[in-house]
């Protein structure tokens, strides 16, 4: 590992790391009061415990997915934290906040009040990163990050021993004391940015429930095995390459491109142009290269990976190669889990049996690696999920019991498909393979005819209405050839009609006028063109010799074209019945049969051929599945031994073609043992997946890279920024300290290519990296939009999209087909309100809440009844930018719709992010005097907001609030909703 690499990997840990040794905010958690002496003896007292309990309960309540009757809980306790000393009236130390903690002790409490040390998660204590050297804006310093590194990694062993209470205190008194360099009984500590004054603590101390947790813990053990590591890793190294990639020209849409593209996921839609152009240029990627996509909303991002994930499956089967290995991660959950479901949510287009699985206990094409605080959700959802040991889903499918049935399932449903009757597996997987060759030829043979067509310029035409149109061109030309020989006839006779005398004497004046009148007589208009007066007969027969070998040449030339023409279409009608023969009618409607453009062809290609030859794949791998290629032994299963791991993974590839993990869980799943130590599986993924990277912080992704060999990244820098756990000021620090940056002014550089971790994300990383621009942006562009109405995604179009994106939904005034025709597609019901009112740190609207839910309740039934096939939780959203209006609107609906309490969605705009809704509220909150601070402060959360909704969106509040200038989220907000108004009730 080179310098940079090093020093670009140890800044990027200490960026983890930092994440996990944060401050509690004091005025955020509800925290609770005790004695020093408490902790100590490891006793709080009952009604304090009482009081923590409640708490955690009411939070249970409100969370569904957690019990609220426990026996412990774990407690995080603030046994440090600076007291805030005031004179006259005034705080003496401004630059530090009122209840700063500066030590922390993670503990668990039980019923009685007892603590004790947590054996399971061995979670220690820790002192907020932003107070130890190295800082760049130095404000209160009580240690160095080094000293804190060094002192755990040297008492490994004694944390490692720790049993009871006695031994919890004592490692935690002296970590204290060493780096803080006081006793854990003082009542002061030195400040190492002012050594003259020493800082005075509270007498107190200060219990929060943890609602930490300890996520990056496998990304940190990533990071420490990489710093140690030599071995080649080309994608990590391009990912944290401070250098930007050179641009190279885009891919064009040629037939060898085509060609290449082997399998589709989806058979109802062909690809739209920017998806294939995604498509093609991913298929040019070589190992090391990461190709950044940016995708707005409703662009069709899924499917695009849905369409890469197929290819690749499809192109190794042909190749009779191990099933690909494609792992899907992001940061947040849901977009893991929007991803799961949408490869569980294939749309089945009626081809005999083929689109159902030919195996027992498979009915996805995704397994999901969660966390074990996520398997009780993942259990409830139906997911396939599993983990590196093979327990859960993978453990039920490779059940002796389960494999025979799938063998029995297998042959019969490969005979029913093909009519035949095989007898064993393998003559099945060789029939697949067979026809997953045909049809590739097929496909590549249609493209081929529709090159060779593109030659004769069709202009649009059908193949046989161009030969139609070569027949007539052909008789029109015919008949000018036959007209010729007439009239040459006509002209000897006119001549041979002349006096014998005035041949004879031509040469004499009166003679030859004599016959230049008879001539000048004699032509017709079409002549005047080419023939005149003064020509001999010879002259005029040669005129029409040239004209006659010029029809002559055409006709044959025709002939010639019409012969080819011919030949394109008769082994195009070969290939038509070929297809037929294999259960495929390539063309929809009669009149479409002979449409032989490209880009027709291509896009047909989808929705069939390659469509089928991802099922054909899908029962090739199964075959090879069921026949127990790599399979494991009793005694292989559960271990991580690299070869065990190499035969697991082949084995769950082959029946689930992605696998779907969380960053944080994503190292732990390549982690391997051999040779008496643990290593990681270095560019072992195939590819690497990363969705919604806008809102993945570079740090919690970049070790990811290292384990794959290419990378596709999707994302979207105008939705949602990651929420950065790292300040400027520390980010700044890290990177200096770490030699990153020689010097402060030079991390401009880091943030230019995107490896700052306070203020970037990867998808701008990945930008970086990516060799491609389109629209004068780095990385490809989704721009063909399909979720919304014209008229509400023109909104986010002009807001961030610089009119880049391409509606194709159509206007829902023009809709025939729109459910509910007296709403308009954005509008607003009007809340006269002068000024909200404060609730905490949040904003509430009473008044506003009740109006949202008055109208819910007055349209509900017209809303269930015109959405009728659509489950009531996809029909309405209401987003509010204050988590406060979000408790006051569920009050009022629990109040006045309580059968709708959990099937309407309300919640901030980050709960939204990945969702959509046919009908969506916004509730602003401000008063006519408030202004709107939220609205205009950042237009990701307004192009969120408005992009969820597909065919109505309603701005309920005072439209006062709203600016007037157009230069302005909420500017350009309120000239969409104009004078729109939504009606109290509609009577559609």
């Amino acid at each position: 590992m080179n310098y940079k690499t090093e020093a670009i990997t140890k800044y990027l840990r200490s960026a983890v790391a930092a994440q996990a040794n944060m401050g509690i905010d004091f005025k955020k958690d509800e925290f609770h009061i005790i004695d020093k002496e408490d902790l100590i003896q490891g006793k709080i007292g009952l009604e304090v415990c009482q009081s923590i309990f409640a708490e955690a309960s009411k939070s249970a309540f409100e969370n569904e997915n957690e019990s609220n009757e426990k026996s412990f809980i774990k407690v995080i306790i603030c046994a440090k934290a600076i007291k805030t000393i005031f004179e006259a009236n005034e705080k003496t130390q401004d630059e530090i906040d009122e209840l700063t903690g500066i030590f922390y002790i993670p503990v668990i409490l039980d019923q009685q009040g007892m603590l004790s040390y947590n054996q399971i998660d061995k979670k220690i204590p820790w002192f907020p990163r932003e107070y130890l050297h190295p800082m760049v804006e130095p404000k209160l310093a009580i240690g160095n990050a080094e000293t804190v590194d060094d002192y755990i990694s040297n008492h490994v062993d004694q944390i490692e021993k720790i049993k009871s209470w006695s031994d919890y205190t004592a490692f935690f008194k002296t970590f204290y004391e060493s780096i803080a360099e006081s006793k854990f009984e003082e009542k002061t500590i030195r400040n190492m940015e002012d050594q003259a004054s020493a800082l005075e603590l509270e007498n107190n101390m200060y219990v929060f429930i943890d609602k930490t947790v300890h996520s990056t813990f496998h990304i940190m053990r990533l990071y420490n095995h990489l710093m140690k590591e030599d071995q080649p890793k080309p994608l990590y190294d391009n990912f944290i390459s401070t250098e930007i990639a050179n641009i190279n020209p885009l891919v064009e849409n040629d037939i060898a491109r085509m060609q290449v593209h082997s399998g589709q996921m989806g058979g109802e839609y062909s690809l739209s142009p920017s998806q294939r152009e995604a498509v093609n240029h991913f298929n040019c990627m070589e190992d090391g290269e990461i190709l950044a996509v940016n995708g707005p909303p409703g662009t069709g991002k899924t499917t695009l990976l849905q369409s890469i994930v197929a290819d690749m499956y499809v192109k190794r089967a042909l190749n009779q190669e191990k099933a690909p290995l494609v792992v899907a991660s992001s940061t947040n959950n849901q977009a893991v889990t929007n991803i799961i479901a949408s490869f569980g949510n294939i749309k089945k287009m009626g081809i005999s049996n083929l689109e159902e699985r030919w195996i027992e206990g498979v009915d996805s094409f995704a397994a999901y690696f969660p966390s074990g605080s996520k398997i009780k959700e993942a259990k409830s959802q139906g997911y396939q999920y599993t983990n590196q040991k093979g327990e859960f889903f993978f453990s039920d499918v490779e059940d002796k019991g389960n494999i025979e049935k799938s063998e029995g399932k297998l042959i019969e449903s490969c005979n029913e498909y093909f009519k035949t009757q095989y007898k064993d597996i393998n003559a099945c997987k060789n029939r697949l393979h067979e026809e997953l060759l045909f049809f590739e030829k097929s496909k590549n043979t249609l493209l081929s005819l529709a090159q060779e067509a593109a030659q004769y310029d069709l202009n649009g035409q059908t193949l046989d209405q161009y030969l139609i149109g070569l027949q007539d061109e052909m008789k029109v030309k015919q008949e000018v050839v036959s007209t010729i020989g007439q009239r040459v006839k006509d002209w000897e006779d006119c001549y041979n009609r002349m006096p014998f005398f005035c041949k004879l004497l031509k040469f004499i004046k009166p003679f030859s006028r004599k016959i230049q009148t008879a001539f000048r007589l004699f032509m017709n208009n079409e002549e005047q063109g080419f023939i005149n007066e003064y020509m001999s007969l010879d002259e005029i027969k040669e005129k029409y010799s040239q004209q006659y070998a010029v029809y002559n040449k055409g006709t044959y030339d025709l002939r010639k074209k019409k012969d080819s023409v011919e030949k394109i279409k008769s082994r195009y009608d070969k290939e038509l019945k070929e297809l037929e023969r294999h259960h495929i009618f390539f063309y929809e409607k009669e009149e479409e049969k002979y449409r032989l453009e490209m880009d027709f062809i291509n896009d047909v290609l989808d929705k069939k051929i390659r469509y089928i030859t991802f099922w054909l794949a899908v029962h090739y791998y199964e075959c090879r599945w069921v026949s127990g290629e790599d399979k494991l032994s009793k005694k292989q299963k559960g271990r991580n031994f690299k070869n065990v791991l190499d035969q697991f993974y082949s084995r769950l590839s082959m029946i689930t073609p992605c696998l779907v993990m969380t960053f944080y869980m994503l190292p732990r799943q390549f982690l391997a043992y051999g040779d008496q130590k643990n290593f990681f599986l270095y560019n072992y993924i195939d590819l690497l997946i990363v969705d919604e990277a806008g809102q993945v912080s570079p740090e919690i992704a970049a070790g990811a890279f290292s384990l794959a060999k290419k990378a596709i990244v999707v994302g979207d820098i105008y939705q949602i920024e990651p929420i950065w756990a790292i300040n400027p000021g520390l980010d700044k620090a890290l990177a200096w300290s770490h030699g990153v940056v020689e010097s402060l002014g030079e991390f401009e550089l880091l943030e230019k290519a995107g490896l700052n971790t306070s203020r970037s994300s990867v998808m701008k990383v990945a930008a970086k990296c990516c060799k491609y621009e389109k629209f004068d942006e780095r990385g490809l562009f989704l721009r063909e939009h399909r979720r919304c109405y014209d008229e509400i995604i023109n909104y986010s179009n002009k807001l961030v999209y610089k009119g880049n994106l391409q509606p194709m939904r159509g206007k829902g005034s023009q809709d025939q087909k729109l459910a509910i025709k007296e709403w308009p597609q954005m509008g607003f019901r009007q809340v006269d309100t002068d000024v909200s009112y404060r609730k905490g740190n949040s904003r509430c609207n009473q008044r506003e809440a009740e109006k949202i839910v008055a109208w819910l309740k007055g349209n509900v039934n017209l809303i269930e009844e015109v959405y009728s096939q659509e489950p009531v939780e996809n029909l309405v959203g209401v987003i509010t930018p204050f988590r406060a209006q979000v408790g006051c609107i569920k009050k009022e609906l629990k109040k006045q719709m309580p059968r709708y309490a959990t099937k309407i969605s309300i919640g901030t705009v980050h709960t939204f992010q990945g969702a959509e809704r046919r009908i969506i509220i916004l509730s602003t909150v401000y008063g006519r005097h408030d202004g709107c601070f939220f609205i205009d402060e950042n237009e990701s959360l307004m192009n969120v907001a408005v992009s969820r909704a597909k065919d109505n969106f309603f701005v309920f509040g005072d439209i006062n609030c709203l600016k007037d200038t157009q230069n302005s989220a909420s500017g350009l907000l309120k000239k969409a909703i104009g004078s729109n108004a939504v009606p109290t009730v509609a009577t559609q």
